[in-house]
Formats: C-alpha cells, structure tokens, sequence
C-alpha cells in the first residue's frame, strides 16, 4: 500500500510536529538538570520523593533535614534519603517511631491487714 502525501501536507505535519518535539526535548533537558541538582526546594523535594508538599513540610517538622538559605528551606537529596533510610524498618524490627503501647494502671487495694 502506497500513501503519497503532497508537499503542502508533508510542510503542514512538520509544522506541526516541530513544536512538540522541541518542548519534549526542552522537557528532558530540565529533567536532567533538576536531577543534577544536589539540593531541591519543597516543590522539587516533594516531586523527587513522589509525595505531596505538605508531606515534605510535616517530614521536615518530624526531623527530615533542611538547609536554610537566606530564609529558604532546601533539602539535599542525598542527607533526605540518608534520613529516609534511617526510619526503615525490616519485618519483625519494631520501629523507634512506634507508639509504645501504654501499661494498664494498676490499682491499689487495701487489704484488713494492712490497715
């Protein structure tokens, strides 16, 4: 099967295919910049780890290490992932980060004898 295509139609798809090739390859290159970086903002942060903003905000507020640099936090990758990799836990390793399960309260009963 044949499809002969004219050149009008031939210049119309590659004007329209050269707008997305760039912003795909514009895409990659800042992807591949943003993963160079050592240090990320929340934003990045939250990205880089698959998980929401506020989750970055509560983990840094929980002991997850940050920088601060002229009032901005930044995380670096590398001691985040370090900290992420301290709070593993293997099966059958309870966690530090458990709640311990609390004693019962022990009442005292007074005995005749000891009256």
């Amino acid at each position: 099967m044949n499809i002969n295509l004219d050149d009008v139609f031939i210049a119309q798809i590659v004007a329209g295919l050269k707008p997305v090739i760039i912003a795909t390859v514009q895409g990659a290159i800042k992807d591949a910049k943003s993963d160079s970086r050592p240090y990320l903002n929340r934003t990045d942060m939250a990205k880089y780890l698959g998980v929401s903003q506020s989750t970055v905000g509560a983990w840094a507020e929980h002991g997850m290490p940050f920088a601060v640099v002229d009032g901005r936090k930044l995380y670096g990758k590398q001691t985040v992932n370090q900290w992420l990799k301290e709070h593993e836990i293997t099966t059958g390793t309870p966690s530090q980060h458990q709640k311990t399960p609390k004693k019962p309260a022990t009442i005292g009963v007074v005995t005749s004898n000891e009256k």
